[in-house]
């Protein structure tokens, strides 16, 4: 690899990460309810971005032009370009990002260099973030060995750098050796290389399939015409989860097919041949192009696909999943247009998860716009005319990127594109009916207490995230201790540890972090001005957790009735509802503010407080097991900061809560689990006669050396499991 440095400076965001998120939080509450009942599962949001200027360039041997042949030239540079590939690269937020053939065509160009740049985004986000891309270094591929047996444009040059006049390279994967394996269109041929990008052997033709831009110098796989539309070659290539196999997949159909049917290839690396297995991937529309396909799983994969428009023309750039061990898909009936059960045309299984021309933006990322600038706000969209790049970054987010095609106007009709790199959180990305072994998530509370554990906690953190199976963490409440201040400096630096997680980190208030905050020891403040301030630090971007990787759930600020309860929090995975309501210790806030000394006056305001959360937190258990219900749930989590039981302790605060949660448990039937914490001592029973279904557990708390792991598994005969990591 030659090693290069290049920091662009982007004038706009760039790179996005787009998620699938809750509706828009400036949609009306019965709009976002509605959108929830009859479609069961959350909107995408967008959850990051940053941007490679249109004009971005790296230093090379010779410029590049459109129908120019490589001149060197001392001081020379090439245009980035957009991108057609995107896979992981070493480093935080760092991708290996390839740019097609370069001007659009074989004859234009010949001095655009092939290469592939290794780029770092520092992601514009909610909390932060600036939206800017530097390029580090890249790969330059070239064929030093002589091993492509066709005439190429620098045929009689030393080190053989390949151009776009050369291949038209679509899609990249790396295999467990560090091969570099492209997709690409003029054969269409599979191109393999080293680590370095040298040409390791011939190009790998495609048996019973050219384009009108197959060498002439080169055996073909037939005698006669071209059967594949110029680019429409290999688009996307999937790696096999095990690294053993390419499944590349034409953009187009081929002559001859079904013109909505577009052909999915098996490669076998070891052995180096196609295999005998083709599956067909079908599409809606003649017009629609297989852009992207990349691998989930073991069986499942993310497919783009997009039209050929841009701007407010633009109609379908979309993202599916395709499971290739599910039965084929049905076939639609030709006079109802229904899904018929008993027709199947052959074609792989798949689903649309996302579309990329509507994603939420409820904390307006994407914003300030340019003037003429179209689908920034929420909804953000990605108008773009070629959306080629989809790479899986674990749990429900897609990072995806644009193709800029040197001239597209997608964004502002009158100015170029840039590189828009998205990240898409995606809650339908996991299949809920088909999610695979135990889900595990790493619960805490009570957590850190003083300056020793706040030292201390950087171990807890690392050791949930060593921890590969952990997939989010729950924070039962209390972020400090009741005799330490509530000072809003206090609340930051804590947080700031909670972001820290490398998984979403989904919290539920405690009484430490306001309802007591009315002790001289905590300041004397005035409990509703904490709660405030919590709200504010805590929960910044309503249904958007803490964590490195945050995740989009469902909150009452959605409801109109209970806005202002942010923190009351719900998402299902696994076949299991969670949700996380907004009860405290100190009586659920029946307990005087200030003693004695409470005033009428705060008496009133605290009593106004906890009836409204009350009903709030009851709307919000209903609505938890009603989702249950309607999703046919396997269990629910219920999640709160009291410990509603403690033999003699006042309780009337939580009578409510607890009746009204021991009668949804018995209705549901399948198994409960109240998570509470509180009184800081590890705890295990069955509390609620009347639900012998409801299994609590009481985190053990004022420590920073243990948490909770809890694992679910559906297809087992208790759902629940959990041990006790301590000593790490």
């Amino acid at each position: 690899m030659t090693a290069r440095a290049l920091t662009v400076r982007a004038i706009v965001v760039g790179v996005a990460i787009v998620a699938l998120a809750t509706t828009p939080s400036s949609a009306a509450p019965e709009e976002a309810d509605r959108r929830e009942t009859e479609a069961g599962e959350l909107a995408p949001r967008l959850e990051a971005r940053a941007i490679l200027p249109a004009d971005a360039s790296a230093r090379a041997p010779f410029p590049a032009a459109p129908n120019a042949d490589p001149a060197r030239a001392r001081g020379s540079r090439q245009p980035v370009g957009g991108f057609s590939a995107l896979t992981q690269a070493r480093g935080r937020d760092s991708f290996w990002a390839m740019p097609d053939n370069g001007f659009g065509s074989k004859a234009n160009s010949r001095s655009f260099l092939l290469r592939v740049y290794r780029v770092r985004a520092d992601f514009e986000k909610a909390r932060g973030g600036d939206g800017k891309v530097e390029i580090l270094d890249w790969i330059t591929l070239r064929d030093p060995r002589e091993k492509v047996p066709f005439e190429i444009v620098n045929e009689d040059t030393r080190r053989r750098l390949l151009t776009g006049g050369d291949f038209d390279i679509e899609s990249m994967r790396q295999d467990r050796n560090g091969d570099l394996w492209f997709g690409e269109e003029l054969g269409p041929f599979i191109l393999h290389t080293d680590s370095a990008g040298r040409v390791l052997e011939a190009p790998i033709a495609l048996p019973g399939v050219k384009s009108p831009d197959y060498p002439a110098d080169y055996r073909a796989p037939y005698e006669g015409p071209a059967n594949l539309g110029r680019s429409s070659g290999f688009e996307g290539m999937a790696l096999s989860q095990d690294g053993r196999r390419l499944l590349p997949v034409l953009e187009g159909a081929v002559a001859g097919d079904d013109p909505l049917v577009r052909r999915v290839y098996e490669y076998d690396i070891g052995r180096g041949r196609y295999t005998r297995a083709r599956r067909e991937y079908r599409v809606a529309d003649p017009s629609f192009l297989v852009s992207d396909f990349t691998a989930l799983d073991r069986d499942r994969y993310v497919a783009l696909e997009r039209d050929n428009f841009e701007g407010a023309e633009a109609m379908h750039k979309r993202g599916f999943v395709v499971d290739l061990a599910a039965p084929q898909a049905a076939q639609p009936d030709r006079r109802s247009g229904e899904q018929r059960s008993d027709a199947r045309d052959g074609s792989v299984a798949k689903r649309e998860v996302l579309d990329l021309l509507d994603l939420a933006d409820p904390a307006k990322i994407s914003l300030p716009a340019r003037p003429g600038d179209i689908g920034l706000g929420d909804p953000f969209s990605m108008p773009y005319v070629t959306i080629e790049s989809v790479l899986p970054l674990g749990d429900d987010r897609l990072a995806i990127v644009n193709d800029t095609n040197f001239g597209s106007t997608g964004r502002n009709p009158d100015l170029p594109d840039y590189s828009d790199f998205v990240v898409v959180n995606v809650p339908r990305l996991p299949e809920p009916e088909r999610e695979r072994g135990a889900l595990t998530l790493a619960v805490i509370g009570d957590t850190p207490y003083g300056d020793d554990q706040v030292a201390d906690f950087p171990d807890l953190v690392d050791s949930v995230d060593r921890d590969r199976a952990v997939r989010r963490v729950i924070h039962l409440g209390d972020i400090k201790s009741g005799s330490s201040t509530c000072t809003d400096e206090r609340f930051r630096s804590v947080v700031a540890l909670y972001e820290t997680f490398d998984d979403p980190f989904l919290i539920t208030p405690g009484d430490n972090d306001w309802t007591d905050c009315h002790r001289a020891n905590n300041g004397a403040f005035d409990p509703l001005d904490r709660l405030d301030a919590l709200r504010e630090v805590a929960y910044p971007v309503p249904g958007l957790s803490l964590g490195e990787r945050s995740a989009r759930v469902r909150t009452q600020a959605d409801d109109r009735r209970h806005s202002e309860f942010v923190e009351n929090q719900l998402w299902r995975q696994r076949e299991v509802v969670f949700s996380l309501v907004h009860v405290v210790g100190s009586n659920n806030d029946l307990a005087p503010w200030f003693g004695a000394a409470e005033t009428p006056e705060q008496r009133e305001r605290r009593l106004d407080e906890f009836q409204r959360r009350e009903a709030a937190n009851l709307a919000w258990l209903e609505r938890s097991f009603e989702l249950a219900e309607r999703r046919d749930a396997a269990a629910v989590v219920v999640g709160m900061q009291a410990d509603t039981f403690v033999p003699g302790a006042p309780g009337d605060g939580f009578t409510a809560v607890i009746e009204r949660l021991s009668e949804l448990s018995a209705e549901f039937g399948k198994p409960v689990l109240l998570l509470q914490g509180d009184t800081h001592s590890y705890l295990t029973d069955r509390p609620l006669p009347d639900a012998p279904n409801l299994t609590r557990i009481v985190v053990e708390g004022e420590t920073a050396d243990e948490w909770l792991r809890l694992q679910i598994d559906p297809g087992s005969r208790g759902v629940f499991s959990w041990t006790r990591e301590r000593g790490f």
